[in-house]
């Protein structure tokens, strides 16, 4: 955190209070504890809100103290000491940790934590996380190695027009009460945005400043009744900060990821570190605070500011590059070793730009230096994200008009196993089709679609807006192929929207009209769903499904297409529980939606879930350029036969046709990442467009026949 290690004051403004500094060894521990998975901390992400109450206290009381001595705030000395503070340590732990990202991590990861490099160097890396967990497409990457940055942004950004809105507000009398007042105010509108946000958009919340602001103003307020909380009796000061302790720890053992945050819950944490630094604004100090006032904790509270820096690249990287979990050992190793660069950053960085020859520049050019050091670092990033991501060869993939740009020699027909309709559905699922082994060899030059470009490889209902994502709740109008021809709808979520290449290029050789009408994360099965992004239960999904089943019943489509994918978390009693985990609550709810689907339309096609890679099949395959095989993934772990069973029989018992696509992306043993010259996939799971639009002659013989 930006300020979580500030030193004590050397200009006698403040006395030094090393009960904060305890406290800042309370929040940093937590945070390292949760993020180093050690039992019994699920929630010490809330670590982060006892750093931002404690910043606010302290950041505010400095300008308050200065307005009332001199009338007036030096913006420009403020934001120089903040950036010879801040900026330094910052700059060295994103400079290295992209250039050690660049080292280890597979090549098609490399551009995207350069940016995150870039963006944590301007300190907006917030606002960059914030949009990448409210798009679909982007909220399943791997965590980036610079993601704890997002909490300095929201300090700096905090930092940016606090002092300014004092200044403003104080006037030339330096109304005290007046800044209270806008205090409340501040904090009030910014707790309820967060309780808005939580509920509605919970990235937002978390990782944007509008909803985090009380937490830096609840500290405010603080330093601006400091003098009437120094006049609280001992005894209710020891209370104070006994209890306060006891809110943090419990919201650290308490809550987790599944916990709606910040929203209500993160007065806990906040209320806590509230009580703790009033209870020590007392002298000399109660029994409890001299506790967190020991020595020890005094010491990593003073270097918990390069703690927080290093603690998160030193965890990822090293997971990274071995492809999974560390050892208990290992981390704790990590752990032990953040604790040595914290001190050796505060020892040879931190304090001699702070208290050295770099601290005499004038403001001004401190501040000019500093930004001018943030460019640098924000240019150097991006251009070695550039340099050494993955090599942009020559592929092509397809037109817009659906024509296949290449050709796949997979198994056509399907075995018959796989092709189930009401009148031949087997009670049993069929047994694994033996498969030829899938030969080593290196990746393709001439790759479709290029890794350099394949995570933009998305269906057109993407750029079209015709794919809703979390928010949306009305259906789009969109319609491809012939608009006067047999009308075809594709639904489901986005494993139905990826097949939308290959019925788009079926809909212009066959003359369909087709309506695509897919959601992101949202099952056309009749069963409460959970968003873990939104965190909690999907009710825009069901809006959305009821908003579907009334379109179609309106149009009376020639054939209804169906095709969801079998990860999820359906909503059982306010508790999430994965899809896999009730089967026979998602049979129930599939059976009630194929029954009144096929009551709409002539035909009704269920299309099994894809098979699914066990790693990111793109940022593999560019690591392994070398060997595509290495990038495989075997059967029993691609494919779900329980699931496939349950979509089968009730697929049988409604008279849907049930479509196994097994088969064709696993047409080798194991299931290939590459096949021919063609990437399968275009992340963890989704099929790329030349892939699917390459299964339409295969998919095409199984599909009941519409007629003239």
């Amino acid at each position: 955190m930006p300020d979580v290690a500030s030193p004590p004051p050397s200009d006698g403004r403040a006395p030094f209070r090393p009960d904060i500094e305890g406290l800042r060894a309370v929040a940093v521990l937590l945070v390292l504890a949760y993020h180093a998975r050690i039992p019994g901390f699920p929630g010490g992400y809330i670590g982060v809100d006892v750093f931002y109450v404690v910043s606010g206290f302290l950041i505010t009381g400095l300008i308050v103290r200065e307005l009332q001595a001199t009338g007036r705030v030096d913006l420009v000395a403020f934001y120089a000491r903040r950036l010879r503070r801040l900026l330094p340590a910052a700059l060295v732990v994103i400079a290295l940790t992209v250039i050690a990202s660049a080292i280890v991590l597979p090549p098609l990861r490399v551009p995207d934590v350069a940016a995150d490099g870039a963006a944590a160097a301007l300190y907006v890396s917030n606002i960059r996380f914030a949009a990448q967990a409210t798009d679909y497409l982007q909220a399943e990457l791997d965590p980036s190695p610079l993601l704890h940055f997002w909490s300095l942004g929201v300090e700096e950004q905090f930092y940016l027009f606090w002092p300014a809105l004092l200044l403003v507000v104080a006037g030339r009398r330096t109304d005290i009460r007046r800044i209270g007042l806008v205090v409340a105010i501040v904090a009030l509108l910014s707790f309820a945005l967060g309780i808005a946000w939580t509920e509605s958009d919970a990235p937002l919340a978390f990782f944007l400043l509008p909803a985090r602001a009380w937490e830096l103003a609840a500290g405010a307020a603080l330093a601006i009744g400091v003098t009437r909380l120094s006049r609280l009796p001992t005894s209710f000061a020891t209370v104070a900060v006994g209890a306060g302790l006891a809110s943090i720890l419990i919201g650290a053992v308490v809550f987790d990821t599944d916990t709606p945050f910040p929203g209500t819950a993160a007065l806990l944490p906040v209320l806590g570190a509230a009580l703790v630094i009033a209870g020590g604004i007392r002298q000399p100090l109660n029994r409890v605070s001299r506790l967190v006032a020991i020595r020890p904790m005094r010491w990593i509270g003073g270097i918990s500011y390069s703690l927080y820096l290093w603690h998160w690249p030193l965890l990822v990287l090293p997971a990274a590059a071995v492809g999974s979990e560390l050892p208990w050992p290992a981390t704790l190793g990590l752990v032990a070793l953040t604790f040595v660069l914290a001190e050796a950053s505060r020892r040879w960085i931190e304090d001699p730009i702070r208290h050295g020859r770099v601290a005499k520049l004038r403001p001004s050019r401190s501040i000019g230096v500093a930004l001018a050091s943030s460019v640098v670092v924000a240019t150097v990033s991006l251009g070695l994200g550039v340099t050494a991501g993955p090599p942009a060869v020559a592929g092509s993939i397809g037109n817009a008009t659906g024509s296949a740009a290449v050709d796949l020699d997979l198994p056509t027909p399907l075995p018959s196993s796989a092709i189930v309709t009401a009148t031949n559905a087997p009670a049993t699922p069929s047994a694994e089709p033996t498969l030829a082994p899938t030969p080593a060899g290196p990746v393709p030059v001439d790759l479709v679609p290029p890794l350099a470009t394949v995570r933009q490889d998305l269906p057109v209902i993407y750029a079209d807006e015709c794919h809703a994502e979390w928010k949306e709740v009305a259906p789009p109008t969109c319609v491809y192929g012939r608009k006067d021809g047999k009308t075809v709808f594709l639904i489901g979520d986005s494993h139905a929207a990826h097949w939308f290449p290959t019925f788009q290029r079926l809909a212009n050789e066959q003359d369909w009209r087709l309506v695509s009408l897919t959601k992101s994360a949202c099952p056309v099965a009749d069963v409460a769903v959970y968003n873990g992004t939104l965190k909690r239960e999907y009710t825009e999904c069901d809006t959305w499904r009821a908003a579907v089943l009334d379109r179609i019943s309106r149009e009376k489509p020639a054939m209804v297409v169906v095709s969801d994918s079998r990860i999820g978390q359906l909503w059982v009693d306010g508790t999430p529980v994965p899809y896999t985990d009730r089967e026979d609550l998602w049979a129930t709810g599939l059976e009630r939606s194929l029954d009144g689907l096929r009551r709409l339309t002539d035909h009704l096609v269920v299309i099994g879930d894809t098979p699914r890679p066990a790693k990111d099949a793109p940022v593999c395959v560019s690591d392994h350029l070398d060997n595509a095989l290495a990038c495989a993934t075997p059967l029993s772990q691609a494919i779900a036969p329980a699931w496939t069973a349950t979509e089968r029989t009730v697929s049988g018992e409604t008279g849907a046709t049930f479509i196994d696509p097994t088969a064709w992306l696993c047409p080798t043993v194991p299931c290939p990442a590459v096949i021919g010259k063609v990437l399968v996939y275009r992340d963890g799971h989704h099929m790329t467009t030349p892939f699917a639009r390459a299964l339409a002659p295969y998919l095409e013989p199984l599909l009941p026949k519409l007629g003239g």
